[in-house]
């Protein structure tokens, strides 16, 4: 794969858009998703390791995505309560699009809750032979 930044006629803003250095990957996607199921801005910090075992993200993989979210400013690092333990992580209340990107996590669970109703009431709909 090259390593050349390919761009198109629109020209990427003075340091590129946010969203490109936050939406990297289903790695990330999946740690961004799952920090805002379980680590509100004002709720309780979490390891790396606590996110990829909700995410399906390996440790590894959510301690990338973690790193990286660090960067841009989404979540805040929190040094281990003693020696031998993990760093603590959370949503940044101050990010600029935090409450854009809960509102679109928020509609994406009630898509996904509605398909599965949507499923379910089809499923009740078919005759037990299936025919």
């Amino acid at each position: 794969m090259s390593k050349l930044r390919r761009t198109g006629l629109r020209r990427d803003p003075p340091g590129g858009w946010p969203l490109d250095r936050l939406f990297v990957g289903v790695a990330t996607l999946r740690t961004i998703r799952e920090l805002f199921r379980q680590a509100p801005p004002s709720g309780s910090t979490l390891r790396a390791w606590d996110l990829s075992l909700w995410s399906g993200v390996t440790a590894q993989g959510s301690s990338e995505a973690l790193e990286r979210l660090r960067g841009p400013g989404l979540v805040k690092v929190y040094e281990p309560d003693g020696p031998g333990h993990a760093l603590q992580f959370r949503l940044a209340g101050d990010y600029p699009l935090l409450r854009p990107l809960a509102a679109l996590f928020e509609a994406e669970r009630a898509c996904v809750r509605g398909e599965l109703w949507r499923a379910a009431l089809s499923d009740r709909k078919r005759p037990i032979d299936g025919g």
